[in-house]
């Protein structure tokens, strides 16, 4: 379902545009039926009419063959309260040039009300010179003709539509199906788009070169991510061995006071690389670990408070008993969770609270602290690699903890967000279930 305020979608302007073709087909068909057959009618009417008419105007004439339920008024003045006609009306333009062409000199025509019909006034010039008007009160059109065509009208027009629609589902079906594949960064899945299509509807030749391209663009990207995870884990790895080196050199210097203080910084500063490559790991494990596994998330999140050892008062997790997420890792939820914490403990101000519920198809972390939270401007930015809030500045951190979490949720087809519950500052993870 598109957001609210975002371009329509290609379905709902394929569904507009049939609609609204089908309502314009449908009107020009009900307008011509109408009219031609209001112009039948009236001819037909005419020529049962005429007799009678050519009679009651002197011009003489049997009225046989006129059924005798149509009986001619006649008066000698316009009908008081008469409807006039239009004279544009294809029933009326019909029964002038019928009647004319029978020998009646037809004027202009009025209707008067009446039961169980109107009456028909016509004007009609006698052989005297008189003019005189005729009365008959037998519709020149069928009664209920028009709420009929209507309904038909309308029953026909919600056929079409919903036509349209199914048509117009099956048509973008395989667009919404290539756009989730495309969404899903995920080059292995692309690389079967275009055998996974027929449970979606057959593409058109368009979607499928569209497919095909995507394919070949997933694959270099999937090769490009893949040589650069390989080379970040190799040159993490490589440096971890001079860190530790370096590390034990410093702790086998000598306890004197002026070298004390010098080792203490050098090994504090091999912490802080250890720790940064220790994210660079990371970052390239939520490339790479398969989404294979079925997790619960609940007993990741108890054994994260088991670890840290952090009392309740700093701490705490609101959670069911159980809360299963498919197509996970089970180390991803844990570095989730755990980066989660770490960005409230190091720049929110404790307690913080874990919060896993179920949502429909979603299963929801929110992580929430008592800190100043994250401005709007700033969120979307820290989800970026190595970014950092100018309220961190001074705080120790690699800037890749929110950044893992984002590749993390991406992966798994989840969402980020910066929420704020009862004031307090919360990032929401969800993540789907089904």
């Amino acid at each position: 379902m598109a957001a609210p305020g975002s371009p329509p979608t290609l379905f709902r302007r394929l569904v507009l545009a049939q609609t609204i073709a089908s309502l314009a087909l449908v009107l020009v068909f009900g307008a011509v039926f109408y009219a031609e057959r209001n112009r039948t009618v009236a001819k037909l009417t005419a020529e049962r009419w005429a007799p009678a008419l050519r009679a009651a105007a002197g011009y003489g004439g049997a009225a046989s063959g006129v059924p005798a339920t149509v009986e001619v008024r006649v008066s000698e003045t316009r009908p008081a309260g008469a409807i006039p006609a239009s004279r544009w009306a294809p029933r009326i333009v019909t029964l002038r040039s019928t009647l004319r062409d029978d020998g009646v000199p037809v004027g202009d025509v009025v209707f008067t009300r009446g039961v169980p019909h109107a009456v028909t006034w016509i004007e009609v010039a006698g052989p005297d010179g008189r003019t005189r008007w005729l009365g008959l009160q037998d519709d020149v059109v069928e009664s209920y003709v028009f709420r009929r065509l209507f309904v038909a009208l309308v029953l026909g027009f919600a056929v079409v539509s919903a036509a349209s629609w199914a048509l117009a589902r099956r048509l973008t079906r395989p667009l919404e199906a290539l756009r989730r594949r495309i969404e899903s960064h995920d080059a292995k899945s692309a690389s079967m788009a275009v055998a996974g299509t027929a449970a979606d509807g057959a593409p058109t030749l368009e979607i499928a070169a569209i497919e095909n391209a995507w394919v070949a663009l997933a694959d270099r990207l999937a090769r490009q991510q893949s040589e650069r995870s390989l080379l970040l884990a190799g040159v993490s790895h490589d440096l971890r061995s001079p860190l530790a080196r370096i590390r034990m050199a410093a702790e086998l210097l000598p306890e004197t006071e002026g070298i004390a203080t010098r080792r203490a910084a050098i090994v504090r500063n091999v912490d802080v690389a250890d720790r940064l490559i220790a994210s660079f790991l990371d970052y390239v494990h939520a490339i790479e670990l398969p989404l294979a596994a079925t997790v619960d998330l609940a007993a990741v999140a108890r054994r994260l408070l088991e670890t840290r050892g952090e009392p309740a008062d700093v701490l705490a997790l609101a959670a069911p008993a159980r809360l299963d997420v498919p197509r996970t890792h089970e180390l991803l939820l844990e570095r989730l969770l755990a980066n989660l914490v770490d960005n409230a403990m190091l720049h929110g101000k404790p307690p913080v609270l874990i919060r896993l519920s179920a949502d429909g198809r979603d299963a929801v972390v929110d992580v929430e602290d008592h800190g100043p939270g994250i401005a709007p401007d700033a969120q979307a930015r820290l989800t970026q690699a190595f970014a950092r809030g100018d309220a961190s500045r001074g705080t120790a951190g690699t800037g890749l903890g929110l950044a893992i979490v984002q590749q993390i949720v991406r992966r798994m087809g989840g969402t980020l967000s910066f929420e704020r519950v009862a004031g307090a500052p919360c990032v929401r993870v969800r993540l789907p279930t089904r």
